[in-house]
Formats: C-alpha cells, structure tokens, sequence
C-alpha cells in the first residue's frame, strides 16, 4: 500500500470577473495569482490592467492548468491552494504611479473537485483577506478529473 497516489485533475479558472466596492475610483487594477505547490512558470501570472469605473473592476480573465492533487492513506484529498492578490495603481500626482495592495485571498482547490455539474463551475464573491476594504473579487472555479482514481473524499 503506497502513503499516497498522485491524481492529475485540470483545474479551470474559467475566469477571474471582476471586483466590486472599490472605495477610489480612479486607477487600475489587476489580479497577480500563483499555485505556491509548484514553481513552474506557468502556475502564476496576472490578470491585464482594468480601468476603475463606478467603483468596479472587470475582467474575464481565463485560466486552463493541470493540477496534481494527492490522496492520503485515508483516502482524503491534500489541500492545494492558489493564492490571488489584488493591486489597484493610481497616479497621485507626483513622482511616478503608486500601488497599493487592496488585498489577498486563498483558496483550496481540493473543495472544488466534483462541485462543479456545469462548464461554468462554481462562481462565488470572496471577501479579500488582509484588507482594510470590504471589496469582493468574483472567481469561478471548475475541475475536472483528468486521471488516475475517483476514491477519495474532500
């Protein structure tokens, strides 16, 4: 009996959509993400910059990856996380732009996996942590089993 089985699972960010509550309405804003369980290039980017407009920022920034999720001897998924950090950028008159980190939020991948019925996954708000806002980022998450063994529990 092995301590763990890799599974390969295709995680989809069918899209990073958008921020709401921006408290300053001017600047731009973009989304940095990374999987911090893997250092390949491809498994951290950014959104493009949005203009701020009403207090909103949209994107529909798409995302296609593999993920490798592992099971334990109890047959329960590891946690893998990604990790998003919102920037806004303003021009404030002075020297150069500035930027300023509205927030950050971390999500486990592993609680998606079979959530998802439809192409579209699960679409949820999430209030951003380290923050002094109360901005939400819309994120829809969908995964899809590519390999390996359906015996497991979330």
């Amino acid at each position: 009996m092995q301590a763990f089985v890799p599974k390969n699972r295709r995680a989809s960010w069918n899209s990073i959509i958008d921020l709401n509550n921006v408290p300053l309405v001017n600047g731009t804003a973009y989304v940095k993400w990374r999987l911090p369980s893997s250092s390949a290039t491809e498994n951290h980017g950014q959104t493009d910059k949005a203009v701020i407009l009403d207090h909103r920022a949209y994107w529909n920034y798409e995302k296609t990856l593999q993920v490798r999720l592992t099971i334990d001897r109890s047959q329960t998924l590891h946690e893998c996380d990604v990790h998003f950090e919102i920037i806004q950028e303003f021009e404030s008159g002075g020297i150069g732009d500035n930027k300023n980190v509205l927030g950050k939020i971390r999500l486990n991948l592993a609680e998606y996996v079979e959530k998802s019925d439809d192409q579209e996954g699960v679409v949820r708000r999430y209030l951003m942590q380290e923050s002094k806002i109360n901005s939400t980022l819309k994120v829809a998450i969908a995964m899809r089993q590519v390999e390996g063994d359906r015996n497991f529990t979330t």
